[in-house]
């Protein structure tokens, strides 16, 4: 038996990276995972992998800035197998906003105004909304588990990506607070902090180039990029009765590059 078994979770941005590495963990640890992005073809594949895995899997398209699709979305959850147990909010952009969304990743000078409020919409706002409509059918469950996708750019400073950021800060302390708020009500809500993890969010930026990949793979203590799978092994245990008494806190997941001087 998993580690998941018959839990129900909805992961936002499983199409790709590190929420479909996240969707088809959960999956094999036994739970029914909904798979929630903004691409039907990237959903719909994610759905069919889990599928022809044995895993149980439902396909949600939506927006996760956008009120009515959240609650969409849901609905749809909630509609199909009757609760939600977990909440991971994974949906997020980075330095490919500009090749997917036209949204470029500067410092805080450089930064449009209509950029700063696209990020915080989907990065922070997104979290927001999950979290607003969502809380309420954890606790009709008993309980239930929220991991949020925040960075190691929330606890270090950073030359640009600055309202990117801002929003992973936010996501950070806003997770805190839900953390006190709602543990009363069975509810335990952490945040996962990636550093350098090798997907399509920075892959071509960063990764694909071999003087700046030689550069981060000597820097961080490990030797290499993380990979999708290396979060995903941590959200399962984060989503999990083995982290039952963790709530509250952000879990750096970056092969140490962040405890350099």
């Amino acid at each position: 038996m998993g580690q998941l078994q018959g839990k129900i979770a909805l992961i936002t941005g499983a199409g790709r990276g590190q929420g479909l590495a996240a969707a088809k963990r959960f999956a094999a640890e036994g739970a029914r995972v909904a798979v929630n992005d903004l691409d039907t073809a990237s959903v719909q594949a994610a759905v069919d992998t889990i599928r022809a895995a044995g895993g149980e899997a439902l396909a949600t398209v939506g927006d996760v800035s956008n009120a009515a699709d959240v609650q969409r979305t849901l609905a749809e959850v909630t509609g199909h197998w009757g609760g939600l147990d977990i909440l991971y909010n994974n949906a997020g952009i980075g330095y490919s906003a500009t090749k997917r969304f036209g949204v470029a990743m500067s410092d805080i000078v450089s930064c449009t105004e209509e950029d700063w409020r696209r990020i915080l919409d989907i990065n922070l706002g997104g979290v927001f909304l999950f979290c607003k409509y969502g809380i309420p059918l954890l606790i009709k469950r008993g309980g239930g588990v929220i991991i949020n996708t925040a960075s190691i750019a929330a606890l270090r400073g950073a030359a640009d990506a600055h309202a990117y950021t801002a929003t992973k800060g936010g996501v950070v302390a806003l997770t805190r607070a839900i953390a006190v708020t709602y543990g009363a009500k069975g509810i335990r809500a952490n945040t996962i902090c990636p550093g350098v993890i090798d997907t399509e969010m920075i892959h071509d930026q960063l990764i694909a180039r071999d003087d700046i990949r030689k550069i981060l793979v000597h820097n961080t203590p490990l030797r290499r990029a993380g990979t999708a799978e290396d979060i995903a092994d941590v959200a399962v245990f984060l989503a999990s009765d083995a982290s039952r008494f963790i709530t509250g806190e952000e879990i750096i997941v970056d092969g140490g590059i962040s405890q350099r001087v």
